[in-house]
């Protein structure tokens, strides 16, 4: 499958997740958000509504009602491709699996992949990740930014999902 063909399909599916979880359909990038510190979430979860994302957060309970966020126990595996990118804190052991579908990685700095995963260079179009310094929110926050302006950039955009695909 082609760069072009697989961001298409990820928009149109991903379009269809919208549906299925009652989300904004205005907001264009589709988050997976796993974040096992409930305090950080929380603060996190409070600055979604000011920017405009749809997020899947996968947690035991609801921690705040928004129209841009459903929270699931689980997520499913035939779904998991169809997700713009992946915030997590203690995922490090799943992160393989993200990265076979395609999912464009927010992560701590210092983890496993290091010697795969390198902080995303737009000027240069190379590398394949976002990361954070410290498991904090203000930390993670700063990712999750600098992605979001990558985001507005199809061609930027296209090259970081490229570059995540030639992983395999």
């Amino acid at each position: 499958m082609w760069i072009t063909e697989i961001l298409t399909e990820k928009k149109k599916i991903s379009e269809q997740l919208k549906n299925k979880y009652n989300l904004n359909k205005k907001n264009k990038v589709l988050w997976l958000v796993i974040i096992n510190n409930t305090d950080i979430l929380e603060k996190i979860i409070n600055w979604f509504s000011h920017i405009p994302i749809n997020a899947v957060i996968i947690s035991e309970k609801d921690l705040w009602k928004k129209e841009n966020i459903v929270y699931l126990d689980k997520q499913e595996e035939k779904n998991l491709m169809w997700y713009d990118f992946i915030i997590c804190d203690e995922c490090e052991s799943d992160l393989l699996k993200y990265l076979k579908k395609w999912i464009v990685p927010i992560v701590q700095k210092d983890n496993y992949l290091n010697n795969i995963l390198k902080e995303f260079n737009p000027v240069k179009v190379e590398w394949n990740a976002y990361f954070y310094d410290k498991v904090n929110e203000w930390s993670i926050f700063y990712a999750i930014i600098r992605y979001i302006e990558n985001y507005k950039f199809p061609y930027d955009n296209r090259n970081l999902v490229k570059n995540v695909l030639e992983i395999y």
